[in-house]
């Protein structure tokens, strides 16, 4: 396996792509008039139903290959529903009401602040079919807002091909053992609006650029105000590929920070399976010669559970290749097997496993097939494999591994032709598993229940007219007029005081870090100990700066009195304040004190001085009841430090 820490990505012609889902607030939901209201207690659910689902035929008369993948897993799905926030429609007993004129517009406003240049003067809306059961219609209901936009990226412009309004699916709840075949879904969240962007995946071609465009997308979010916030109000897909390659979807990668790592962990894998590829046409392997072979061996096992294997010619060595960190391509293999079958992983075994140092015997995947030496021979006896041949073992009811083997073997054809496409879940240790084969254009299509919604260019440009600055250009306007860092610009517009910040800077002429310290520090440090300030408590406080009425010093014993009375009045919080009036010679006294507390030798050097320096601030201030600036004790202690000491 080649080395995830020392890639050129450039070298290997890495691009990747982002499909960001986020939902958008709204007061209904986007094809009828339910709140959005989700339900956290699943005590509260009024109601359930189950359905099965099965796929229907394309625009062109076509399936869809991965609605086929999923109608071969064969779950059953159990709805849990409430009437404060689902209807008939969510029951999919009910046609479509006329969609959400608001969100409509806020998809506008979205493609406005990417600057999107073509603007859908219809909103056509159609069908996006989903199987998973995670929507129970079967599809998805879809339009576009616009297309060609972009966000500035590391000096370039990264481009958004499209940007979509569709209803949100229902939240899964409780997926039982895959042998089972049954998951439950919630349906508060089905429906909800919800705002899909995609970017041009040839436009990056480094993790660090993809993780830069993610957090562009994200900024435009918050300082549109538009996205929803909490958690699991958004979820990004990431589309990677390599040169020789294919475009591989990975879902549910949520935490930027594991964006590097699950790159590196896909571009090894591409990479390794195209080296397989060529090592099985090299050794003459064809698909023909992976046939459909299976042999009960389950009097092999002291068990009542069948057990068939297949022989794979020329394939040793091949299945024990590590194609990601702990993983085998064995267990690639399996995952696809697993998930299509219900046959877990663990029931699943490959004769590389015998070799010493297999990747799978140090795994966290371990295997309920302990096939030691002496059973080894025994399989071999029986299959009477060549010299170069492999094969597989599967544990089951003979209609699971009869079909697990299918499987087993289907895939491996697919290895000759390199990497498929395909659609595959995140992990957290940032490697990825299989889940279905990647849809095609079959799979969308015209919605008959919902008539097109003409929107003229005249409105467009009316809803967009009055947009905010945009978060690129927000950085460039406060990095050069105060310096501020992009991690200060991020935690302005993330926390929606960006607005709140202007108006103390512009109107009440505060400065930009006290304003800042304001707005994010005292505001996090106090909410992290239960007390919340609003967006009038924020301007009662600024307006005290900025007339002088109160220091910096104060800014927390302000804080907390307001907290305690939000009505109390400008005179009160001075008075309650107990500002103390001192002299010079007071002052003085009170810095030498505690200069001389401290110690006259620990600040005879700059080091000590760094470290013990606010200490003496500290301690002066709290004894002046923090009615003086700490600016001032800092220029009083240099003043008098030679002399005390």
């Amino acid at each position: 396996m080649i080395d995830s820490n020392n890639l050129d990505f450039k070298k290997l012609g890495f691009h990747a792509g982002l499909e960001v889902h986020h939902q958008i607030k709204s007061k209904r939901k986007l094809f009828c008039n339910c709140p959005t209201i989700l339900e956290e207690d699943p005590e509260n659910m009024e109601y359930s139903f189950y359905r099965y689902f099965r796929p229907v035929l394309g625009e062109m008369g076509d399936f869809d290959p991965g609605m086929l993948v999923e109608f071969e897993k064969g779950y059953k799905v159990i709805y849990l529903a409430n009437e404060r926030n689902t209807c008939t429609y969510e029951m999919d007993e009910t046609p479509p009401f006329f969609p959400d004129m608001e969100a409509i517009e806020k998809g506008y406003i979205l493609s406005e602040y990417f600057h999107c240049t073509s603007f859908a003067e219809e909103i056509v809306v159609n069908r996006k079919q989903y199987l998973d059961g995670s929507i129970t219609t079967g599809f998805q209901r879809t339009f576009i807002s616009a297309r060609d936009g972009w966000v500035p990226v590391n000096g370039k412009k990264v481009r958004i091909t499209n940007l979509h309004v569709e209803e949100d699916a229902a939240r899964r709840v409780n997926w039982e053992d895959t042998s089972n075949r049954t998951v439950y879904f919630n349906l508060d969240r089905l429906g909800l609006p919800l705002t899909e962007i995609i970017t041009e995946y040839t436009d990056v071609d480094t993790p660090e650029e993809l993780i830069e465009t993610a957090k562009q997308i994200g900024r435009v979010l918050r300082i549109s105000k538009i996205g929803r916030r909490g958690l699991g109000t958004a979820r990004q897909d990431v589309n990677i590929s390599i040169t020789g390659g294919d475009r591989v979807e990975i879902k549910g990668v949520q935490d930027l920070d594991l964006f590097d790592l699950m790159c590196r962990n896909e571009v090894v894998r591409q990479y390794t399976l195209i080296e397989i590829k060529d090592e099985m046409l090299k050794r003459g392997i064809t698909k023909d010669a992976l046939e459909h072979t299976y042999v009960d061996i389950s009097h092999l096992f002291e068990s009542e559970v069948k057990h068939f294997a297949v022989i794979c010619p020329k394939m040793k060595g091949l299945f024990g290749l590590e194609v990601q960190p702990n993983k085998d391509f064995g267990l690639e293999i399996f995952e696809k097997s697993m998930l299509i079958t219900g046959v877990p992983r663990e029931n699943h075994y490959h004769s590389d496993e015998n070799e010493e140092g297999a990747i799978r015997k140090n795994s966290d995947f371990s295997s309920n097939l302990e096939i030691n030496d002496q059973l080894y021979q025994k399989i071999c006896s029986i299959l009477n494999p060549k010299e170069n041949d492999a094969f597989i073992v599967v544990r089951g009811s003979e209609k699971q591994a009869m079909h697990a083997l299918k499987k087993v073997i289907e895939r491996i054809k697919i290895a000759l032709d390199g990497v498929p496409q395909e659609t595959r879940r995140f992990i957290r240790d940032g490697n990825s598993e299989f889940l279905r084969v990647i849809h095609g254009k079959d799979r969308i299509y015209p919605d008959t229940d919902t008539p097109p919604v003409v929107i003229s260019l005249d409105k467009i440009e009316e809803i967009t007219r009055n947009i905010g600055k945009r978060p690129w250009d927000v950085f460039e306007e406060l990095n050069s007029k105060y310096g501020f860092s992009q991690n200060k610009v991020d935690l302005l517009i993330r926390d929606e005081q960006l607005d709140l910040f202007y108006k103390f800077t512009e109107e009440l002429n505060l400065n930009a870090h006290l304003s800042y310290k304001l707005l994010i520090e005292i505001y996090r440090e106090n909410k992290r100990k239960g007390i919340t300030l609003d967006e009038e408590d924020f301007e009662r406080i600024a307006e005290l700066l900025a007339q002088e009425s109160i220091i910096t010093e104060q800014l927390h014993q302000v804080v907390s009195i307001i907290a305690k009375n939000k009505k109390i009045t400008k005179q009160e919080i001075i008075e309650q304040l107990n500002i103390k009036k001192f002299s010079d010679e007071e002052l003085e006294n009170i810095v030498k004190q505690k200069i001389n507390l401290i110690g006259d030798e620990k600040l005879q050097s700059p080091e000590d001085e760094q470290r013990y320096l606010p200490k003496i601030v500290a301690l002066v201030l709290k004894e002046c009841n923090y009615s003086i600036k700490g600016q001032t004790v800092v220029n009083l202690v240099n003043s008098f430090r030679k002399e005390v000491i």
